[in-house]
Formats: C-alpha cells, structure tokens, sequence
C-alpha cells in the first residue's frame, strides 16, 4: 500500500471517533458529546485560553496533543473519568494506538504516537496544560446541564475535587469561577432532597 493511501484510509478512519459517545452532553444540547467534538473543541480551548495557564506554554503543541489524545477511543471506546476501570483505560488505549497507527508509514505512526504518549504521561508543560483543558471541559458541561451526569452517575464532590484540583495548578484563575459552580450544582443537589 502507498504512503498516501495509507494515510488517506487512516484520515478515513478517525472518522470513527465521531461514533465514540462521552457521557456529557454540549451545552444546549441533549445528545451526548462525542470523542471528535471532545477534541476539536479542546484543541480550540488550548488556542484561547494560553494566557490563563500558570506558567508558559505552547498553546499550538498543546493543541495537537488534545487533538492526538483520545483518536485510541476509536478502538476501546471511552472511560467515564469517575469509573472504576479508569486504571486500565491507558493500556487498553496503547493496545487501541498501536492498531490504529499499524498501517502507517514508520515515521508518521511515531509523530503520532510520540503526541499521545506526551499527553498521557502529562509531564511537559503542554501535556499538563491540555490534561488540565481536558477536564473543565466536562466540568462546564455538568455545570451547565446542573450535575446531570454526575447525579446519573452517584459521583460525589470529593471525586469531582480528587480528580479535578489539578486544574488549580494550571489554570488557577479557571479554576476560581469553576469551584464556586461547582460546589452550587452540588448546594442544590442537598436543597432538592
């Protein structure tokens, strides 16, 4: 098979990633997200929101890597971030990686993969910044639909906060509209019962 046709078919195939469904719905929708909007929409709030992170970054890098990092959910489907086999959603996601990336040509199968290795091992500026990008996300989709997904889902205030205070580091001036929200869609939760 020709370079070329072995990238347009995998150009092709990532297609698939617009069949993986998240648990979050967009704002002002009732469908559920899925994995290709995820991307998109996070690359582009690498581009915008640059100037909010903690410490430099290159927002462009960052933007790739949000775009790389969930292409592997084409093969293993998405992990809800609260559930419990979110451990084993990085091996399943390499074995998903390597499938994907088989037919490509050597040195385009490396780029690609070298992107989502940075952003899983989150350890270079750009891999913090788009894991912390990563997770407001469906934090303002839960803010917006009012704690749906995670009222759905039994996830408590200590997991959101677990799992989420890293965002502080990175993007501390998000993170101080964020909590208040946060912690008001989980004051009515208490109010309602």
């Amino acid at each position: 098979m020709s370079a070329t046709r072995s990238l347009l078919d995998f150009i092709l195939n990532l297609d698939r990633l617009k069949a993986v469904e998240r648990r979050t719905s967009p704002a002002g929708l009732s469908r559920r997200e899925n994995s290709a909007e995820h991307s998109w929409h996070g690359a582009l709030c690498a581009l915008l929101l640059e100037s909010e992170c903690a410490f430099a970054v290159d927002a462009k890098h960052a933007a790739l890597l949000f775009l790389m990092h969930d292409v592997p959910e084409i093969e293993c489907g998405d992990t809800f971030a609260y559930a419990a086999a979110r451990a084993d959603a990085s091996a399943l996601e390499a074995q998903g990686l390597q499938h994907l990336l088989a037919t490509l040509p050597a040195q385009t199968a490396e780029s690609l993969r070298s992107l989502w290795e940075e952003f899983t091992a989150c350890e270079t500026p750009e891999a913090r910044y788009a894991n912390a990008l990563d997770r407001v996300m469906p934090l303002l989709h839960n803010i917006h639909h009012g704690g749906k997904v995670w009222r759905e889902n039994g996830v408590t205030l200590g997991q959101i906060m677990a799992r989420n205070g890293f965002i502080a580091e990175v993007l501390p001036r998000v993170w101080q509209i964020v909590l208040p929200q946060i912690e008001n869609v989980f004051a009515g939760a208490r109010d309602d019962t």
